[in-house]
């Protein structure tokens, strides 16, 4: 290559390096007016009586805590999820991002929180009127009890202790069972609605007619001595000028606010004694487990001299249709029957594409778990 043809490519590169650099620049300015947007809006009316705030700072009060993961769930098709935007924030920084969070779920966003790690807090979704005053009566008092739509309601319940993940769980589907309320979606880092922002699910969406004028007009607008009209800003209009503004109009969607019911923060009365009896009651079954696992062990035989089908040959068995929860299973209880070490059993279950499960810790879960429901159907068909 030519010096001129050098000197060209050395000239190009340079000049996309400086588009780059401006990009960035360009980039940089848009992200620190957007936070100075934040800044002039708070302190404008953060302390005009809004309600979102005051709902918001007064639900992350019950829940205590310092760090908090904050959801905005944005709606595909209907009700199907797209995806979810993800942010830690501390209570300060949640409470300065709520414009941000306000553009989300006016665009059709679901707002969740939840606290950042394990932590002393359970949530119970889906509960009736009735069993939040079950709650207060037997003793789980909970910290916090939001109104996610009518009739329905979550309720965050205290501990006086951090819960780990196994734990946490087992202590969510246990008072998920006792009250009534979603089983499926009790663990230990479930996450709850955001009071003070709408429930965009298609189902409660109502369509709100275009009022009358006058009321419109006296609703949003005041009279002065002139013979305008001036809104809330001090802006003045005519009567011909807001009639064709309101024949502008047309009807509008409207979704139930996520309301805060209750905010006491207490420690549940009973959360100490349910903890202990929960903690135990997992003790036993690692216990009972293990045992199982070390009879296979000691006892494991083959009934049969041919040799073992592997997992493959599941995977392609017309009976389980390709469903691969289905196909490990009917593989595990298969190989654990005739004396296949569990190591060899995780180790095939492991051999397919896991991804779908979420993270690597995700994957092992689910192993561990297809591994005990096939110990457990081989226990109770040898009748131990």
């Amino acid at each position: 290559m030519g010096s001129a043809a050098i000197g060209q490519v050395r000239q190009l590169v340079r000049q996309r390096l400086e588009g780059w650099e401006d990009r960035q620049k360009d980039r940089q300015l848009r992200r620190e007016g957007w936070l100075e947007y934040q800044r002039v809006y708070n302190r404008l009316y953060r302390g005009a009586g809004d309600k979102t705030y005051e709902a918001v700072e007064r639900q992350l009060s019950a829940m205590g805590g310092e760090i908090f993961e904050v959801g905005a769930l944005q709606r595909g098709d209907g009700d199907q999820p797209q995806f979810m935007l993800l942010r830690t924030w501390d209570k300060e920084r949640l409470s300065d991002s709520i414009p941000w969070l306000r553009y989300h779920n006016r665009n059709g966003s679901h707002i969740f929180v939840r606290p950042k790690g394990e932590s002393n807090l359970t949530l119970i979704d889906d509960l009736k009127a009735d069993a939040v005053v079950r709650m207060r009566d037997e003793g789980f008092q909970p910290a916090a009890v939001v109104q996610t739509s009518p009739g329905n309601y979550q309720a965050w319940m205290k501990h006086a202790e951090k819960l780990d993940k196994e734990l946490g769980t087992a202590v969510a589907r246990d008072l998920a069972t006792r009250f009534g309320g979603d089983v499926k979606a009790a663990d230990w880092r479930h996450f709850g609605r955001l009071a003070g922002f709408t429930n965009t699910k298609e189902k409660y969406k109502r369509i709100a007619a275009v009022p009358d004028y006058q009321d419109w007009r006296n609703a949003h607008f005041r009279s002065d001595f002139r013979g305008h009209w001036v809104d809330q800003n001090g802006n003045a209009y005519t009567e011909e000028r807001l009639q064709a503004i309101h024949a502008a109009l047309s009807p509008t969607a409207r979704f139930p606010f996520v309301r805060l019911v209750e905010t006491s923060g207490v420690i549940a009365r009973e959360s100490e004694r349910l903890v202990a009896l929960v903690r135990a009651k997992l003790a036993q079954e690692r216990a009972e487990r293990a045992q199982a696992q070390a009879r296979f062990q000691a006892q494991g035989h083959r009934p049969s001299n041919g040799p073992l089908k592997g997992i493959d040959a599941f995977r392609v068995d017309s009976r389980y249709g390709g469903d691969g929860t289905r196909v490990d299973l009917a593989y595990a209880v298969y190989a654990l029957a005739r004396g296949v070490d569990l190591a060899s059993v995780r180790a095939a279950l492991g051999s397919r594409d896991l991804s779908h499960k979420g993270s690597r810790k995700r994957q092992v879960d689910y192993i561990e778990r297809t591994v005990r429901k096939a110990l457990a159907s081989v226990e109770q068909a040898r009748g131990r």
